[in-house]
């Protein structure tokens, strides 16, 4: 199983870039029905990444790194070749709808906002003035913690919205490997070191494929996401972890971590026009599952009439 975090390693001002190590809180936006669920169960999802986002969303970072890899001069053309060739067809494959999923990994993701009160991300969970959106308020450092404790060794950040950034990220990416390969080509020709030309390759497959799933569009850039991803090997024990939720009519895997309470640091209620109705609601509500000392906060977003 590939240590992404030693991956990230290699490159320290991408790891830097992605999370500075600040412990700081995440908001994990819902709809009111979503948030039962959740305070109820005690779980929240990781969901596979390739079935949550329109194709223009998944596609975007393929397409950013084979267009930069024609434009930067100075590349291993013999390893660049076969980077390009790759991302190429995991393009065509989301675009043309192959049905060839059976990849090396599967990457599973849960999404939060570094935001509280985020009107853009309201407006996604909320209907008309008096259906409210809320979000759950997580403390990082507990969360990804406790998450490693119990085997999910995830991949975390803040997604990089700016493209000249994005540019930047990919560029050392580049930069870093291939200098690595061309000094394994300085050597004498060996099986040990055409494995080592092989992991190469493949070592820069991986953490290409991972920093691309923190690439989105700038037009998003309002809902300061933040991810963290879990790495699955693919393979029949896959389908015992996983379950399916239907969205939008799709069949969505996905895999249940059961969170601590403590490291829930707070539930935020969204704008609404019945404020204090949905306030004694919702304290009456988390009094039944154990969170009744937990921070209630409510929108500091006025409604336009």
């Amino acid at each position: 199983m590939i240590n992404y975090d030693d991956l990230l390693k290699k490159i320290p001002k991408v790891k830097k870039i992605l999370d500075d190590g600040a412990n700081t809180n995440l908001y994990h936006y819902t709809k009111p029905e979503k948030l039962l669920s959740i305070l109820e169960s005690g779980t929240i999802r990781f969901s596979n990444a390739l079935y949550l986002n329109d194709k223009e969303e998944v596609t975007y970072s393929y397409k950013l790194i084979v267009s930069l890899i024609n434009e930067m001069k100075g590349l291993n053309e013999e390893l660049f070749s076969k980077i390009k060739e790759y991302f190429y067809k995991k393009y065509k494959n989301i675009i043309d709808g192959d049905d060839n999923f059976l990849n090396k990994y599967e990457y599973y993701t849960i999404s939060f906002s570094t935001d509280s009160d985020n009107l853009t991300l309201w407006n996604n969970y909320s209907k008309g003035q008096t259906y409210t959106g809320y979000n759950i308020g997580f403390c990082k450092k507990d969360l990804i913690d406790d998450m490693e404790r119990q085997g999910f060794k995830s991949v975390y950040g803040n997604i990089i919205y700016n493209q000249d950034v994005q540019i930047t990220v990919l560029k050392l990416i580049f930069d870093k490997w291939n200098k690595q390969y061309e000094k394994l080509l300085t050597c004498r020709k060996t099986a040990k070191n055409n494995e080592k030309l092989q992991d190469t390759l493949f070592e820069l497959i991986d953490i290409l494929s991972i920093i691309s799933l923190f690439f989105k569009n700038p037009y998003f850039r309002d809902e300061k996401e933040y991810r963290i991803i879990f790495i699955s090997h693919f393979s029949t024990n896959t389908y015992k972890q996983t379950k399916i939720f239907e969205k939008n009519g799709l069949f969505i895997p996905y895999i249940e971590y059961r969170f601590l309470k403590r490291t829930v640091s707070s539930i935020n209620i969204g704008p609404t026009l019945d404020e204090n109705i949905f306030y004694t609601s919702t304290c009456r509500m988390l009094a039944n599952f154990g969170y009744e000392k937990k921070t209630i906060n409510r929108s500091k977003i006025p409604l336009r009439y």
